[in-house]
């Protein structure tokens, strides 16, 4: 669990970190739709999120 909670963690950091980026090359609409696609986790009033985490099943997986 607490590698699922880097992961997002680190999601977070490079979307605001990308917007930022797109923003200062005055690239707005990128940023937008970057926005767009990660509002529910931008959201600082929500109490929790909907996520699905999958287990690997490629190469080296118990499945493979």
């Amino acid at each position: 669990m607490e590698i699922l909670n880097q992961i997002l963690k680190h999601n977070h950091t490079w979307v605001l970190d990308r917007v930022a980026k797109l923003d200062e090359n005055n690239q707005h609409d990128d940023g937008f739709s970057i926005v767009q696609e990660f509002e529910e986790w931008l959201d600082p009033d929500a109490e929790d999120h909907d996520i699905f985490s999958l287990e690997y099943i490629g190469e080296g997986s118990e499945y493979d």
